[in-house]
């Protein structure tokens, strides 16, 4: 989150005694394109700026910088993957609402002991405005929905996985582990030739870090894995959020201990668990029995319009009008509209964090204002609230959405190198 701004060189003055034959050679182009990615372009003002806030972020974490050549190389891949994202992003019409990027933000400056006041005082003292990191955190969650759809759309979790990993691991309480890993990637179909290159490459950084070489410096010079620039940490993860290549080995490693290189259809890995400790067991939710009224917008209502008339729509029902009428009447989620907006009972996470967000603040009966989320305007009445014992329901959700999470990791590093052949790269370093 640091960065540090270079001083003005006085220029002008420069200009002003330099001879015109050493002008012609010491003016130098201000910006120039450092990389052509499909129609876009990364300028190299834009590599410098992530090279300065990568070298910061490293020595934040206390992780040895790697070389330049090398430091700028890894910054401009991950540039590079993250403009093919958000160019699929704006070709499929994605966005981030206000309402999730304001809690992100929010929570960044709380994850740092600071109100968001206090954070923007922070970034400006740092030489950045809260504007700036707004724009890059509302990037991060653009990608992260495109790789929900896209990835998530491959992945399927069976009832017999759910079974099966309930027979071999019984209902106890998990234990979690906080890992590092450096990838050696590979193309899709290989080569003999690369895949020799690929192996010969991981052994040699596996014996590099038996002579004692740091873990963390070795992912970030040299490491293909989408964290090699926080030093390989993928942080804490649960026995089922493991990903399939390392879920064998894991368990059997101790704390510091690093794993012989491992094989996938990504490439070749070196895990290393940093740390390990006990996991929790979920056995009671909160439920709402909650009714709503949707209004979207759309070509022909605006975002002042729809805002307007879900304003409306609460003041009638405020007026004493019936609310399963003005539901079926006005609400765009056609589904709980024809049941007079009744949703049942609903749990934590299984609705929008705005929406959810109201649930948690409303007394029972009190009719919330408009509630922004992506899908419009939601006029929110919580009928009753109740404290259900889902133990077993929870073990058989939280194995899912695990096996979910592994299969999503797994398939993951296999989309970005996919995503990137199919894109026109032109690197110009």
């Amino acid at each position: 989150m640091r960065s540090r701004l270079i001083a003005p060189l006085g220029l002008a003055l420069a200009l002003a005694v330099m001879p015109l034959a050493s002008l012609a050679q010491t003016i130098q182009p201000l910006d120039r394109i450092v990389a052509v990615v499909n129609q876009g372009a990364i300028m190299a003002s834009e590599l410098e700026e992530r090279v300065e806030q990568a070298r910061s972020q490293l020595a934040d974490r206390g992780i040895g910088s790697p070389s330049e050549q090398a430091l700028r190389s890894q910054v401009l891949d991950r540039m590079i993957l993250e403009e093919i994202q958000l160019q699929m992003a704006r070709e499929a019409n994605l966005s981030v609402d206000d309402t999730e990027l304001n809690r992100t933000v929010r929570g960044i400056a709380e994850s740092n002991g600071m109100s968001l006041e206090a954070f923007a005082d922070a970034l400006e003292a740092d030489g950045l405005t809260l504007a700036g990191v707004r724009e890059k955190v509302r990037r991060e969650l653009l990608m992260r929905e495109l790789q929900q759809r896209r990835v998530a759309s491959r992945v399927n979790v069976t009832d017999r996985e759910v079974d099966r990993y309930l027979e071999q691991h019984g209902a106890t309480q998990d234990a979690r582990y906080r890992l590092a890993h450096i990838l050696v990637a590979l193309p899709q179909s290989p080569s003999d030739e690369q895949v020799s290159e690929a192996q010969a490459k991981i052994q040699r950084l596996a014996r590099e870090l038996e002579t004692g070489a740091d873990f963390a410096e070795l992912a970030a010079a040299e490491s293909d894995g989408g964290q090699a620039l926080q030093g390989g940490d993928l942080g804490w993860r649960s026995g089922g959020e493991v990903p399939s290549i390392f879920a064998e080995v894991v368990p059997q490693l101790d704390v510091g201990e690093v794993s012989e290189p491992l094989r996938s259809p990504s490439g070749f890995h070196l895990v290393k668990v940093v740390d390990r400790k006990g996991g929790t067991q979920q056995s009671v939710v909160q439920e709402y029995r909650a009714r709503h009224i949707l209004i979207e917008t759309n070509p022909n209502r605006d975002e002042q319009r729809a805002e307007a008339l879900a304003n409306q729509i609460r003041q009638r029902l405020a007026a004493g009008e019936s609310f399963a009428a003005l539901a079926q009447e006005f609400s765009d989620d056609r589904g709980s509209a024809l049941s007079g907006g009744e949703l049942g009972w609903v749990r934590p996470g299984q609705t929008v964090p705005a929406f959810e967000e109201a649930m948690k603040t409303l007394e029972v009966g009190e009719i919330s204002q408009p509630v922004r989320s992506r899908f419009g305007y939601h006029i929110v009445v919580v009928d009753e609230r109740r404290q259900q014992d889902v133990t077993r329901e929870a073990q058989r959700r939280q194995v899912r959405d695990t096996l979910f999470q592994r299969k999503v990791n797994d398939e993951l590093e296999a989309w970005m190198q996919e995503i990137r052949a199919g894109a026109f790269i032109d690197k110009r370093l």
